[in-house]
């Protein structure tokens, strides 16, 4: 099943050489297609049945956007209002897809893998594995900030995203873009996003890549890349599939949890999984 339905062929030595370098040098780097077009169909059936609520999972998070696609009204570990709450295509996140086996296979592609062994180890856990959904109606951007930051209570700072188109993202359906180079200048701010000043600054001395991407592509890209997108002008929503990777010894500091375990040791596998009632509690929650 996997050699059916993803891309392993650069994964030698040489072209994979040459993709570290690539997200060495600008802070991220297009792996091109990884999955096969049946597979891309199948994940986003599944995507559009758990926004629907023809398919469950007990404890899932879930993300509505905000009515009148204002960014700066959503609230983040709002616990009571990250459920599921009827069918909706405006579901801005949906995650927990560590506990879904369509998603689960796609963190174990063998390229995540390979990136986690050369720039975290052999032992990962999943931040975050996620469906992040530009919605056709009123959507709301996401302004340029970093996926790190020294607000988060985390023992220790989360690596590199994946970040794979399901139905195509352009510019008109805004896609990611980029602050190229960035990450070479850390932690930027105290929060996660930018402030003006600092936006102005990278921005005159850095361009702007828009990632736009055919189904089954995908990039990945340091948690210190400066990224974003605009809103969705079309009339289809964009989805996308990202999973954040990070050291296994990770902790969250307000509970003392470790976060999913996805390569190495007592790592999630389909088995595993598939014996679970419900999603386990973010590591957030006590």
């Amino acid at each position: 099943m996997i050699y059916k339905n993803f891309d392993t062929s650069f994964l030698n030595h040489s072209e994979l050489n040459k993709l570290f370098s690539l997200y060495d040098k600008n802070g991220y780097v297009k792996l091109g297609k990884i999955v096969s077009d049946n597979y891309i169909k199948k994940l986003t059936k599944v995507t559009n049945d758990l926004m629907m609520g023809k398919r469950t999972y007990p404890g899932m998070f879930f993300k509505l956007d905000d009515p009148k696609g204002n960014y700066y009204n959503i609230k983040h570990e709002d616990i009571q209002n990250e459920i599921f709450s009827g069918p909706s295509n405006r579901y801005k996140k949906i995650k927990d897809l560590e506990y879904v086996p369509e998603f689960l296979n796609c963190i174990k592609l063998n390229i995540l893998k390979k990136f986690s062994e050369k720039y975290i180890g052999s032992e990962v856990s999943s931040m975050r594995a996620t469906i992040l959904n530009k919605s056709y109606i009123n959507s709301s951007i996401l302004p340029f900030h970093q996926d790190v930051s020294n607000k988060w209570k985390m023992s220790k700072k989360p690596s590199f995203t994946l970040w794979m188109s399901l139905n195509g993202a352009t510019k008109k359906n805004g896609c990611l873009k980029v602050i190229e180079g960035s990450h070479k200048y850390g932690i930027l701010n105290y929060g996660n996003n930018l402030s003006s000043s600092i936006e102005k600054k990278l921005l005159k001395k850095n361009k702007v890549v828009f990632i736009e991407l055919q189904p089954g592509e995908a990039i990945l890209f340091s948690n210190y890349t400066v990224h974003g997108s605009n809103k969705n002008k079309t009339k289809k929503n964009r989805l996308g599939f990202t999973v954040c990777l990070m050291d296994a010894k990770t902790k969250n500091l307000k509970t003392n949890k470790s976060y999913p375990k996805v390569f190495g040791k007592n790592s999630l596998s389909l088995s595993k999984i598939s014996k679970l009632k419900k999603i386990p509690k973010k590591v957030y929650e006590n």
